[in-house]
């Protein structure tokens, strides 16, 4: 999959900013006073970072470029998060590849919502399997996955509204 020189910038200004004002809304998340704030604090600004370079690019893979390079870099940090987040790349560019037909319709900010509602679980999920959630039922937890990853999609689709406004009344030229 190739993309355009301006494409390839598109994405690494994306990633950057999701990487540095990301940081801000991750550290903030983690002062509300519930279990997995901080995976559910950022569903918002992901998916309203995520929704400009598909909304910009209009192609398929974007995704998935954006998810790969950002999951390297927050390798760095967190290799869960890493896996995290290309884990939800990967689902959430499968989804837009089945459902998505038009790059400005109500289809872009459900997929768009959907990368949180991914990222959330795959979080989830990884936080139980690898770092020791075996100390719970697995019956106790489903509530809380539920209801977790459905507050997380409605961040997500809130974020992607969000962006999708923006760029409707403020950034798309009416001419």
């Amino acid at each position: 999959m190739k993309f355009k020189i301006k494409d390839m910038t598109v994405i690494a200004i994306t990633v950057a900013l999701t990487f540095i004002l990301g940081w801000f809304f991750y550290l903030t998340a983690n002062l509300l006073p519930f279990p997995g704030s901080k995976f559910v604090g950022v569903t918002v600004f992901s998916s309203f970072m995520l929704y400009f370079p598909l909304y910009k690019i209009k192609r398929k893979g974007v995704i998935f470029a954006v998810t790969f390079v950002l999951a390297g870099i927050m390798s760095l940090i967190s290799l869960l998060m890493g896996v995290a987040i290309i884990s939800a790349g990967l689902l959430t560019e499968l989804l837009s590849w089945l459902v998505l037909k038009d790059y400005k319709s109500w289809q872009l900010r459900i997929v768009t919502g959907s990368f949180s509602l991914f990222g959330t679980l795959n979080s989830l999920l990884l936080t139980y399997y690898l770092a020791g959630g075996y100390g719970f039922e697995s019956t106790d937890l489903i509530i809380p996955f539920f209801l977790m990853t459905i507050i997380s999609f409605i961040g997500g689709y809130v974020g992607a509204l969000l962006a999708y406004y923006l760029i409707e009344n403020y950034l798309v030229d009416p001419r």
